[in-house]
């Protein structure tokens, strides 16, 4: 029944949206904005028709990327005006004919403010930040002017947190990655390497969308963050080469990296590959103190990580006419690496703090895994009807992996004896493959003032696991083999529609609908204790700009955070013969309802205040036994989290030698963690976190430049675990010539480091985790950007070949 309600509400928005097109007998206005001196387009400007009476907004619409606009309006006479930030408004009287069905305008040029100051001319930069209707605009190319890949933007972008092993926003969680507004199904390291094949030159705005429309999945309960490309020059040829070098902890490793681009007429083409291979060590440690056994243990463990990786991204984009187009991209990245482990864990008698005895334990981890993943993007407008479009999108993502891990550890007496039948052994092997097929359809369609789009979602996966046991001396595992399949099936209609309200208001609201079926057995024959459910997710956003430098806006959002297969897994497995982690399978989506207010002035200066509120929160529940000294990590739906905030942001360009960003945050949190049983902790705690990244320009050319950030954060609450203070401090230099063709640079990461820590307390029982896997880095590298016009080229070599016969 579910599933008919939803295919008959998605007839419901066609045939209503189709019976209103048809009863208007208005005229289609399309025309472009486009900036005068460079002729790129202007995208979220405001285009307003006015009434010659009384200037009262009749109609109005927004430029998207390309700088085009749609809009349906009755004939007769009227004001055009249109605004951009950072340009001189453009007012002008416009005549809508009579008789006509549409009209297309000449395309409109917008000037850059500019102030006259006696002899000279300061003219207006595109702003830094840049709030829009529904996400925070970050310009690249100012944004870090010393960085060296896509990578090392992202690094620098206020609000968020990239690592190794994937990116998320600070404070808030993970979030979806778009490359020009379409979703790269990478994740973790395979994810930061395509990202790091990208030069800094490569990218034009970093947008970070706090209200994503409702075709967007409702995945990332912190949004989306969508990397724009600079579009490719017409008939050109070209690409980037970049390698680096890192020492880590007397560990070295080197990546390279590089991309090419091609356009010429319909076609449109790019390949981007990179290869890495990284050694580091690090490491962890806990403690946990029992008081009804007078029991204190203290363990720490040392890694030493290998890792290599291979990323590959090909693209294809043809238009097969000026109305329909096509557009392939395929993206494979093997990777593989080896975990050495060594653990030492001593239990003592309190309060003496007496050893009772102790163990050491070895484990060698191998893996190999390696995501597939490959797009067709069909679109169609029609130029008949300006604004109509619809889109098709097929999606076949592939993933596999395979681990073996080898694990063994004694236990021995104070005076170094063996204690007998204390050997823990095991050795396993564990295999993961999935497979999901997407595939959605979406309409674009003006209805009156508004711009409406809604459309359909189905998505299908399988995914098939096994964790076999070999040899061992754990009675639990004695002929254990584990096999789990597990199917998810997501069916998903959404709409969503914005409407100026006036010359300065605008609004957007959109709702989406998504139902999911689970299912999936054990070893082939029990089933898994799954559910279906249905989950409603609205959008709602409200805009206010009285000028250019000035602009407001209230949003509201509900978002998810799916279970990963690993937290649906109900198997235990061993991190040492002390800690056992476990999943379960009746998980459900974690989901975050978010409102937040934020204000922004002139370009550079950035307030918000949110309220969240989580509910259904995936964290792990720790389970303390005081007498074997085991720590079992369960994971569930136990958190439910309230948090209130205020942030601000600011970038400061005053110095013609500098350009920092500053930003600093504080937050309320109250977590509450409980199991079924009721058992669990209560956590407050109000926190505070600043930074700062600066670049200093040390000569005039600006060529040669230094960075230096540093991060600080006190105590907070962080998945209904308390973490402790944090530190980072970071410094680098870059150097620009061959007018900034090829880029030299060299820094060292987490120059000055805490330790990050985290706390709980269970049953009376606290256990205190530190972990220090994030170690000094020193990175040196080298990026050159090349390319040229193709006729140039064969302008060139004709007339070698004329030369050479002469």
């Amino acid at each position: 029944m579910q599933r008919i309600y939803m295919y008959t509400l998605v007839l419901l928005l066609i045939s209503t949206s189709t019976i209103s097109f048809a009863q208007r007998a208005e005229v289609a206005v399309q025309g472009k904005v486009l900036a005068s001196a460079s002729k790129a387009p202007v995208d979220f400007a405001n285009i307003l028709l006015l009434a010659p009476a009384d200037s009262s907004l009749v109609s109005g619409a927004v430029s998207d990327a390309t700088g085009a606009f749609h809009l349906t309006i009755p004939s007769g006479d009227y004001i055009l005006q249109v605004k951009g930030l950072g340009y001189k408004p453009y007012t002008e009287r416009l005549t809508i004919p009579s008789g006509k069905s549409e009209l297309t305008l000449p395309a409109i040029s917008l000037s850059e403010e500019s102030v006259q100051l006696q002899a000279v001319t300061v003219s207006a930069k595109r702003p830094i930040i840049a709030r829009k209707a529904d996400r925070l605009v970050f310009d690249a190319e100012q944004l870090s002017l010393g960085a060296q890949s896509a990578l090392d933007v992202l690094k620098q972008t206020p609000g968020l947190n990239v690592s190794d092993d994937g990116i998320s926003v600070i404070g808030k969680g993970n979030v979806i990655v778009l490359i020009n507004d379409k979703r790269v199904r990478l994740s973790g390291k395979a994810l930061v390497n395509l990202l790091r094949s990208y030069t800094s030159r490569d990218l034009g705005q970093v947008e970070v969308i706090t209200t994503p429309p409702a075709k967007y999945e409702a995945e990332g309960n912190a949004g989306i963050l969508n990397i724009v490309l600079k579009k490719p020059k017409n008939d050109f040829f070209g690409g980037s080469l970049s390698t680096g070098y890192r020492l880590i902890k007397g560990k070295s490793g080197g990546n390279v990296s590089g991309n090419l681009n091609y356009k010429q007429g319909k076609t449109t083409a790019s390949l981007t590959a990179g290869y890495n291979r990284w050694v580091y060590a690090g490491g962890f440690a806990t403690e946990k103190t029992y008081p009804s056994t007078q029991l204190y243990s203290e363990s720490a463990t040392d890694m030493v990580i290998k890792n290599r990786g291979l990323n590959l991204r090909a693209t294809f984009d043809y238009d097969f006419r000026p109305d329909f187009s096509m557009g392939l991209s395929c993206s494979y990245s093997p990777d593989g690496g080896k975990v050495a482990r060594d653990n030492d864990t001593r239990d003592y008698d309190l309060p003496a703090k007496t050893l009772k005895k102790y163990a050491l334990g070895t484990d060698i981890e191998e893996s190999d895994e390696g995501y597939l993943a490959a797009n067709l993007h069909l679109e169609k407008t029609f130029p008949a009807h300006p604004g109509r479009k619809i889109s098709w999108d097929f999606d076949y993502v592939s993933s596999n992996s395979k681990t073996d891990d080898d694990f063994q550890a004694e236990s021995f007496t104070p005076q170094k004896a063996v204690i007998p039948g204390s050997d823990f052994v095991y050795s396993s092997h564990g295999t993961k493959r999935a497979n999901s097929f997407l595939t959605n359809i979406d309409f674009t369609l003006p209805i009156g003032k508004a711009q409406t789009s809604f459309g359909i979602k189905g998505t299908w996966s399988h995914t098939e696991n096994g964790l076999h046991y070999k040899r061992h001396t754990v009675p639990l595992l004695n002929g254990r083999k584990e096999d789990v399949s597990f199917d998810e099936h997501i069916y998903a209609v959404y709409a969503d529609a914005s409407l100026p309200l006036s010359a300065k208001w605008t609004s957007r609201a959109g709702i989406r609908l998504e139902y999911t079926h689970n299912a999936g057995t054990q070893d082939g024959q029990g089933r898994l204790n799954l559910k279906d459910y249905l989950n409603v997710f609205p959008t709602l956003y409200l805009g206010f700009t009285p000028n250019e430098r000035h602009a407001f806006s209230l949003d509201g959002t509900v978002r998810l955070e799916r279970p990963g297969f690993f937290q649906l897994s109900p198997f235990p497995r061993y991190e040492n013969q002390y800690t056992i982690m476990k999943g379960r399978e009746d998980l459900r989506a974690s989901k975050q309802g978010t409102l937040t207010l934020g204000y922004t002035l002139g370009g550079k200066l950035n307030f918000s205040a949110f309220g969240k509120y989580r509910w259904d929160g995936i964290t792990q529940f720790i389970e303390l036994d005081a007498v074997t000294n085991q720590a079992q990590y369960l994971f569930g739906n136990n958190e439910t989290e309230y948090a209130w905030g205020l942030s601000n942001n600011y970038y400061f360009t005053a110095l013609s030698f500098l350009q920092a960003y500053l930003n600093h945050s504080v937050q309320y949190t109250k977590s509450k963690v409980r199991n079924d049983e009721g058992k669990g902790w209560d956590n407050e705690m109000l926190s505070y976190t600043a930074g700062i990244n600066a670049t200093i320009f040390l000569n005039h050319a600006k060529t040669l430049t230094a960075n230096v950030n540093a991060e600080y954060g006190t105590p907070r609450i962080d998945g209904g675990f308390k973490i402790g203070q944090s530190f980072r401090a970071s410094a680098g230099l870059a150097y620009a010539l061959l007018q900034g063709k090829l880029k030299l640079s060299a820094g060292v990461y987490n120059l000055f480091i805490k330790e990050f820590t985290a706390t709980t307390t269970t049953g009376g029982n606290t256990i205190v985790a530190r972990n220090y896997t994030t170690p000094n880095i020193l990175n040196v590298g080298i990026t050159y950007s090349f390319g040229a016009p193709i006729r140039g080229k064969q302008a060139r070599g004709n007339a070698d070949d004329v030369r050479s016969r002469m």
